[in-house]
């Protein structure tokens, strides 16, 4: 990863090792016992083996089945799980079998560990029966082969019916991006049920595996920050930025680093100004200038590749909803992609327009389009990914690749959640839309949203300049 980092940040981070050097000393000399896994070391929690309901197993027809999936077991001893609370719990993890081997699910698990867990996301809660859940972990480890950390969420697939949306798309961000997502498939038990196919996500945070962004701010309040784009009202607090006030952007934004917790007064006020000040720009006569317009404040290849994802996988948020935006001590804004489940004209509300450019009408986007400059370097990352990972060949082996690796376990999330294929989840407004009734209905569907939206892009991304005004 290519680490943009200020002085500061460095001087500061050198203040940190040390101090974590000598604390992790003396907490090794009084640590309780760890144990060492494939994954990296956990430390054990002093519970009972966390074991499936078998009752629940043969209700579904599914019985003592094996997998080569890693398997997820919360318990949280009857305590209701909510939105609103973190609810402590404890987690057992059965890690991936070596080389495709399968496991028994009712195998006594690889570790455990205690977590808090809530429910989380804004429509999916509400609508849909699989629920999405956040865990923390009592510390920080690798979890499933990614990278240490401590926070993780658990993403279950219920309007996408292939399963894998996010996975392919942030397997493409991971080759696009400095930092995307990480990702695992699992299958889930909370409370001895059987809850299906998960897809087990970094969120977009700040840590060694995740971000990296500086954790010291300076005396002025300038810090490296994160914020996110989501609906009115989401939370409390959204910035006051000029975007806002003046009708250009859609939506709020939210602070998510530094946390709520940590944040200072003078942070808040400096993180409002700093996007206070590009949007000023952004949106004036001079937007475009080389030297004081909007490329001072932005890393503009971090947002050209934005435009490019979303536009070839028809993200009909992107920009607007489920956005984050992060800076770096001394760097320029950058974007992290997220949530996915809608994208290739899977969107629950309408149908999408496979002839429409989506980052037109996005916060941001919709002014740096008008920019010949920017529109110059789309066309030509799109070109350039046309012909590695965005070929409607690559796309389609890793879809073959990520159904081999579910293997069984598709049949298994549909023993769950098999009545989706007989509810119309997805509005039919053309002739393009269907509500797939079946899981090969469902891949086929995506892979041919895949190839008529490339081949529209393929003839018609050059129409992105008619909107230019210089």
């Amino acid at each position: 990863m290519k680490l943009k980092r200020s002085v500061a940040c460095i001087l500061a981070n050198v203040l940190l090792l040390i101090t974590v050097c000598a604390a992790e000393y003396i907490d090794n000399e009084y640590a309780l016992a760890d144990v060492s896994v494939s994954t990296g070391t956990h430390k054990t929690t002093d519970v009972a083996c966390i074991k499936p309901d078998i009752a629940y197993l043969d209700y579904y027809g599914l019985g003592e089945f094996t997998t080569a999936l890693p398997v997820l077991h919360i318990d949280t001893e009857g305590e209701r799980i909510s939105r609103e609370v973190k609810l402590a719990a404890h987690m057992a993890v059965s890690e991936a079998g070596t080389d495709g081997e399968e496991r028994l699910v009712t195998d006594e698990p690889d570790w455990q560990t205690a977590i808090t867990i809530n429910y989380r996301g804004a429509s999916s809660y509400s609508q849909f029966d699989k629920k999405q859940y956040r865990i923390k972990l009592e510390r920080k480890c690798e979890f499933l082969g990614m990278g240490a950390n401590d926070e993780w969420v658990l993403n279950g697939p219920f309007l996408d019916k292939t399963l894998i949306r996010n996975k392919l798309v942030y397997g493409l961000g991971r080759q696009i991006f400095e930092w995307a997502p990480d990702s695992r498939f699992v299958e889930l038990f909370v409370n001895g049920e059987y809850k299906g196919v998960y897809l087990a996500t970094e969120p977009v945070t700040n840590g060694e595996s995740r971000l990296r962004l500086c954790e010291f701010g300076l005396a002025s309040g300038q810090t490296a920050y994160i914020v996110k784009r989501e609906r009115l009202g989401t939370e409390d607090e959204p910035l006051d930025v000029y975007g806002h006030y003046a009708g250009k952007t859609n939506n709020d934004l939210y602070i998510d680093y530094p946390t709520a917790t940590h944040i200072t007064k003078a942070q808040r006020q400096w993180i409002e100004k700093d996007i206070d000040s590009f949007e000023r720009v952004l949106y004036g006569d001079g937007f475009a200038d080389e030297e004081y317009g909007y490329a001072r404040y932005i890393d503009v290849d971090n947002f050209v590749d934005y435009v490019v994802l979303n536009e070839a996988v028809m993200n009909c948020d992107a920009g607007n909803l489920s956005t984050y935006i992060y800076k770096e001590l001394g760097g320029k804004l950058q974007l992290a992609i997220w949530d996915y489940n809608n994208c290739f004209d899977n969107y629950q509300w309408f149908a999408a327009d496979y002839e429409e450019f989506y980052m037109q009408d996005a916060a941001w986007f919709s002014q740096l389009l008008k920019d010949r400059a920017f529109v110059d370097k789309v066309v030509n990352r799109y070109y350039e990914l046309r012909e590695g990972i965005l070929s409607e060949e690559y796309l389609y082996g890793q879809i073959d690749a990520y159904i081999e690796e579910l293997g069984d376990a598709v049949d298994r999330n549909y023993a769950i959640w098999g009545y989706t294929f007989y509810s119309k989840m997805l509005i039919d407004t053309n002739e393009l839309r269907i509500n797939p009734t079946s899981y090969e209905e469902a891949v086929a569907q995506l892979k041919g949203a895949i190839h008529m939206r490339l081949t529209f892009l393929d003839e018609n991304i050059t129409r992105l300049y008619e909107g230019c005004i210089n």
